[in-house]
């Protein structure tokens, strides 16, 4: 039998990729929850239009008036300045949670802001795309995906099994991280990838301009651009990213630049020992 949730109306502030998304995954699940989003008019128009969510304001306290969640889905410094916005004109007793990249300043920041009856856990989906926007948006993107949490111990352990409940109803996989575990684990794992994917195709793109030569890019395969398909994502999102856990990207770039140099002296030295190199990140790769 299916466990019910709680929630019976949800506020998702931000009808982009992951907030349309989280919206038609609810609706597709649980049809009976009314979902408002807030968002800039014309996204409104086409979250509504989409069926992504019932009603839609530009107004922030119309559009958390009585909502049991709210679900800020927002680029990191856009969350932090709506914490401080919506904590006026929350029920008492409102779930309050987020979508953002980063964990440790936001959930420091509602901490210090929300009142005591409100309940805060942070929240970030592993799911996304290079594409972004309400029209990219699907109801199937948390699919089997990781939905990290980041309680802390002042986190309320009834609410923690509510939203993830809902984690559970959209197909996703829970994981419990600290705060500041899960900025560390995803620098490595998410964005020092996105700098590399950057750093990769602009530095083809030099060779390319410095020869004069763009046959460089007419030869890329695809297994180029399965590395650099990240480099499209949107600067604004990664702008806050950067800014807000700037502290553990630097220490993997080191971590990744120690490793490539680990790899230039066996190339240099001993190619044959690159075989080892091979097959244990074959053997990694196929355990994720």
């Amino acid at each position: 039998m299916e466990e019910e949730s709680d929630f019976k109306k949800v506020t998702i502030i931000g009808v982009g990729l992951i907030g349309g998304s989280l919206g038609l995954a609810l609706k597709e699940k649980k049809p009976d929850f009314k979902i408002i989003g807030v968002d800039k008019q014309e996204i409104i128009e086409k979250a509504i239009a989409r069926d992504v969510i019932d009603e839609g304001t530009v107004n922030l306290e119309e559009g958390i008036k009585e909502a049991d969640i709210i679900i800020i889905a927002t680029p990191v410094k856009t969350i932090l300045n709506i914490l401080t916005q919506i904590n006026p004109f929350l029920k008492k007793g409102c779930l309050v949670t987020d979508t953002g990249s980063t964990k440790q300043q936001i959930v420091q920041k509602a901490n210090k802001i929300l009142s005591k009856d409100i309940f805060f856990i942070g929240g970030h989906p592993m799911a996304g795309s290079e594409k972004y926007g309400i029209d990219s948006a699907g109801p199937h993107l948390f699919q089997d995906k990781t939905y990290i949490l980041t309680p802390t111990r002042k986190s309320n352990l009834e609410e923690l099994e509510k939203i993830s409940l809902l984690i559970k109803m959209i197909g996703a996989k829970k994981l419990i991280l600290y705060p500041l575990e899960h900025d560390r684990i995803v620098s490595a794992v998410s964005h020092l990838p996105q700098i590399i994917a950057v750093s990769l195709i602009n530095a083809i793109g030099e060779l390319a301009l410095r020869g004069n030569n763009n046959n460089y890019f007419k030869s890329i395969g695809e297994g180029f651009k399965d590395m650099t398909r990240i480099a499209s994502s949107p600067y604004k999102m990664w702008e806050d990213i950067c800014d807000t856990n700037q502290e553990n990207i630097l220490e993997m770039i080191q971590e990744f630049r120690n490793y490539l140099e680990v790899m230039e002296d066996k190339l240099r030295n001993n190619p044959d020992s690159l075989k080892e190199e091979f097959q244990k990140a074959s053997k990694l790769r196929e355990g994720i």
